[in-house]
């Protein structure tokens, strides 16, 4: 009698342990993140020294070594539709209704809640440089948006979740992120923190940026420089003073988590014709969508599911990427030309605008 209670004591577990293996796999499966979650939940803390040292190592000079032509594949230059390449990254937010980050206070619930995960700010193959420069040690408040300030003149609530609960996942991180505390009314723990909080990703980014990584590493022996990650819209607009890359439109790519920018200014020409094919292969597997910008980054989008989004719905997300209404005898006289995905394709000529 007591073997047979103990067998089925076995297959219970059994089968409760392979149902939530399945469940597990569908989700991870879906949502291409596999281990990285569970390993970097609380990443740990900050070896000074060691990031010291990769910094030395990304900016030590190279001394004439891996000159050269610099060859730019046609994956990360702009398609002769401008928008096409920020409308892209906008298809994907509409797609899978990625939520964004308006402010600080957004950014700790979506830590809190375990969908960003935060970065160590040096690791073996990659280090965090210039993360948070235009991070302030103001108060944490709500941001209010144009679209925020139309909502409260017509007197509609804001769709956002209770400001009260916000709060509380804001203190519950302070009391213990990244292995320390933060002192809430103390300037300096709130500057601190913010910084802390802009090095998180979400995990589809976090595994493209350490495959990328990994191979930098491997080829030249150099941790790849990261110089930004999650960015919520407050700061955002506060970045754009200086930056006019960092675009203002309703959903940027920096806050959905899902992009991240890679810094070349101290690489050789080989180095980055390296880097820059790596790049251009994954975005021909169509895991990401890449530019390369002229203030010295790459900047990356990874895809949630490892595929891009279709031509109809990049199309159909041109105007909300800022691209201006096609005109009114175009729409009327002309059928409209089908915009292709691939850079190589001839596109619809409009006003041009960088953009990320």
């Amino acid at each position: 009698m007591g073997r047979r209670i103990i067998f089925v004591f076995i297959i219970i577990a059994l089968t409760a342990g392979g149902g939530w293996a399945l469940y597990h796999f569908k989700f991870a499966k879906r949502f291409n993140v596999q281990s990285i979650t569970n390993q970097l939940s609380v990443a740990p803390p900050v070896d000074p020294e060691a990031w010291n040292r990769a910094v030395e190592t990304v900016k030590a000079d190279r001394g004439g070594f891996g000159a050269g032509a610099l060859e730019v594949p046609p994956e990360l230059k702009h398609y002769e539709e401008r928008y096409w390449f920020l409308a892209t990254q906008v298809a994907e937010v509409e797609k899978y209704n990625v939520p964004t980050c308006q402010d600080y206070l957004d950014l700790a619930a979506t830590i809190e809640r375990g969908e960003m995960v935060p970065v160590a700010a040096v690791g073996d193959t990659y280090v965090l440089y210039g993360i948070g420069q235009r991070a302030d040690d103001g108060p944490f408040s709500r941001y209010e948006d144009d679209k925020t300030l139309l909502e409260k003149n017509h007197e509609q609530p804001d769709p956002r979740p209770d400001l009260s609960r916000e709060y509380e996942s804001l203190q519950k991180l302070a009391k213990n992120f990244n292995g320390r505390s933060y002192d809430l009314d103390n300037p300096a723990d709130r500057l601190a923190l913010k910084m802390n909080m802009l090095s998180a990703l979400r995990p589809q980014a976090l595994q493209i940026m350490q495959e990328v990584a990994a191979a930098y590493h491997g080829e030249f022996n150099r941790p790849l420089p990261v110089s930004s990650l999650v960015r919520p819209e407050q700061y955002q607009h506060q970045l754009r003073r200086v930056n006019r890359n960092a675009v203002t439109i309703e959903a940027p790519p920096h806050s959905t988590g899902l992009a991240f920018d890679i810094d070349y200014r101290y690489m050789s020409v080989a180095e980055q014709n390296f880097l820059m094919r790596e790049l251009a292969r994954l975005k021909n597997e169509g895991r990401i969508e890449v530019i390369r910008e002229r203030n010295a980054n790459y900047h990356v989008f990874a895809f949630v599911n490892g595929s891009r989004p279709s031509d109809d719905l990049i199309a159909s997300c041109l105007e909300k990427a800022g691209a201006p209404p096609p005109d009114a005898h175009h729409a009327v006289d002309e059928k409209p030309q089908k915009v292709k995905a691939k850079p190589s394709k001839v596109r619809p000529t409009r006003k041009r605008r960088r953009g990320r």
